[in-house]
Formats: structure tokens, sequence, C-alpha cells
């Protein structure tokens, strides 16, 4: 992790994503860039749209002044405790946010979003996750963690992997392995079953044997839980384990209908405190 990218748009919910930004920032030494973007509306006639182009060089200056302050908050949270100040940039485009997104992940190497999954306070936003946050996930391939409103403080003890035992689970481990370094927290991988031993059984077991080996250096720990609802079951799990960050793997185009049978947004309803980090199997 060298480059992270967080969108801002000034709320309270994108401030605190920007918070858990400025962490892995610090502890990881990467660099990192906070993000507005502006939109500026359709005009049909000379005139207003020069009024347009008025309003939106007022917004821009307006939006890098809040971006700075932001960035002397997020620095300032390190004063006193003995770690380097990370280096940090801002950039103000005009551009939909997850084009915006895409295209600084493929030209400037952007390895990391980090983002909030609600903005601008809309009352149905503060029950599902943002359209925005939804775009940015499947449009970018490299890790996205996104951060409801009601995230605790930045601090990760304990993330959980949802496992389907596919191959790609490999790969997947190595990104979630290598952030729990970060926080030195747990992992634990669970996979929701609706019978116990009823996925795979001795290959479930053999896949299981080649993770324990391949990540033989950090302890990872292995959960089957058994429900008929696989959702329902996850969401049992989440709770009583009190973990920090739920990790899952996006792997095909209809991910947010395909997921356990419901769509992203319908899962985050019942984990508004939860960071939920999406990884990439079609990554380059």
């Amino acid at each position: 992790m060298k480059k992270i990218l967080c969108p801002v748009d000034f709320s309270k919910t994108s401030n605190k994503a920007a918070e858990y930004a400025a962490q892995i920032a610090q502890r990881t030494r990467a660099s990192l860039t906070l993000l507005h973007v502006l939109h500026l509306p359709m005009m049909d006639t000379t005139e207003s749209a020069l009024m347009a182009s008025q309003v939106l060089d007022e917004q821009r200056r307006i939006s890098s002044d809040k971006l700075h302050s932001l960035v002397l908050y997020l620095q300032s949270m390190f004063d006193g405790v003995g770690g380097a100040a990370f280096a940090a940039d801002t950039k103000v485009q005009e551009a939909f946010l997850a084009d915006a997104v895409e295209r600084l992940v493929q030209e400037e190497g952007y390895d990391f979003v980090v983002l909030g999954t609600t903005g601008g306070g809309n009352t149905l936003e503060e029950i599902l996750i943002g359209s925005n946050t939804e775009s940015v996930i499947s449009q970018v391939k490299c890790p996205v963690l996104a951060i409801p409103a009601n995230a605790a403080l930045p601090e990760i003890h304990r993330i959980v992997y949802a496992s389907d035992y596919q191959p790609e689970d490999t790969r997947a481990l190595t990104q979630v392995v290598n952030l729990a370094q970060v926080f030195q927290a747990e992992v634990e991988v669970v996979h929701i079953t609706n019978k116990a031993g009823s996925d795979g059984g001795k290959d479930a077991q053999e896949f299981i044997q080649m993770l324990r080996s391949q990540f033989s250096s950090f302890p990872i720990h292995f959960q089957e839980v058994e429900h008929p609802e696989k959702e329902t079951g996850l969401k049992d799990f989440l709770s009583r384990t009190q973990s920090n960050m739920l990790a899952i793997l996006k792997k095909r185009r209809n991910f947010f209908k395909d997921l356990f049978g419901m769509s992203l947004a319908e899962k985050m309803t019942y984990q508004t405190k939860l960071p939920l980090l999406v990884l990439h199997a079609d990554a380059d």
C-alpha cells in the first residue's frame, strides 16, 4: 500500500472515513490524497454557462480551503504520539465521483480507496449504502474500504473475511493480512453453510490447510457457521464476536445482487457500524 485515495464531501461520515484513511496512511507510511468532486450542471445558454462557471470557481476555492483544513486536522491527530506525519495532498475535480476515482486509480497509481458510505445527510442514505459508494466499488479494481456513519474509532482489532472456499481467497487473504498487520489485528475466516460439513468436506479441509500453510507466519482462525440463511448467519456471527471489520471478495459483475442472495445495500442495513473492505478477484 503506497497511495491512498479518500473522497470527501465534508459530511460527518466522509470526515470519519478520512480519519480511517489517515490512520492507515500514518501506520503504513503511505501518501494520502483527499479528493472532493464538484458537479457542474448542464447549461443551455452562454449567459447561464458563464454564471455556472463563476459559481464553480467559488466552489472550487471553498472546497480547497476545506480540504486544507481537513488535512491539518488529520495530521494533528498524531501530535504527541511519536509517529511521523504522513504525506498528504488534495484534489478538487469536476466529474462523477466513481469516474474520478477510477481514473485516478488507473492513471496515478492509487492502490487503496477509503470512503464513507453516506453523504449529505440524506435520510435514505443514512439507512442504505450510498449509491456513490456502490458505484466506486463496482468500477474500481483496487481494495475499497467503506466506512459507515456510525463506525467506531479507527482502531481495528478483529477482521472477519467471509469465504466460500474458492482459490481467489488466497490473494484476497494476503490483502486482509497486510491490513491486519498494520493494526495488529486478528483475522478470522468465516464460512457460512446450510449444513455443517456439507460444502466440500475433505476438499474444504484441504483448502483450509493450504491457507494455514501459506500464512503460517500469521495466525489466521477458521470458523464454519451453520445456519439455514447465510445472510442471517453472518450477521449473528459478526454481532456476537465484536468484529471491527468485514472483508468480502467481489467476483462477478452482478456482485451486488448475488452476494448471499441480496444486494450490498441491503446487507449494509444491519451492520451500520461495521467498516466493509471490498477486495477484487479480477484486479489487474
